[in-house]
């Protein structure tokens, strides 16, 4: 289980439901709660399968955002359906959580406010997740 977002006001949870080697990828069950002061959100996604390919592309395009003054990045599925972006600038971070019905009947797109400094942790729980590939 990644714990890839964990704060007083959002929590992202990765949860590995499946994996697949023909193609490598794997798929997650992603929990997502926020918290707000006087109400709360909360979004489960079932099997987002994830290439693993594009889960480390993710992973180094991280550490180059928390590096530079700005920009942004974005996790996709296998469909290339975003799943999680990150917005940089030099004081804000703009987080967007992703859920699409996979038979086109709706979405929903989840966009919280932080700061930059936040990317770190997200970095360092990419880092301490134990990948199969």
């Amino acid at each position: 289980m990644l714990h890839l977002i964990q704060n007083n006001e959002l929590q992202v949870v990765l949860d590995m439901a499946a994996v697949e080697d023909r193609l490598p990828s794997v798929a997650f069950n992603i929990s997502i709660n926020w918290k707000m002061p006087f109400q709360k959100v909360s979004i489960e996604v079932k099997e987002c399968w994830i290439q693993c390919s594009e889960f480390d592309a993710f992973q180094m395009e991280l550490k180059s955002l928390i590096k530079n003054d700005g920009g942004e990045i974005t996790l996709h599925d296998l469909s290339k359906n975003p799943v999680l972006s990150f917005i940089k600038s030099e004081k804000s971070l703009t987080t967007r959580l992703f859920a699409q019905d996979t038979s086109d009947m709706g979405k929903t797109v989840l966009e919280v406010n932080g700061y930059p400094n936040e990317l770190e942790e997200v970095r360092f729980n990419l880092e301490a997740f134990e990948k199969w590939w």
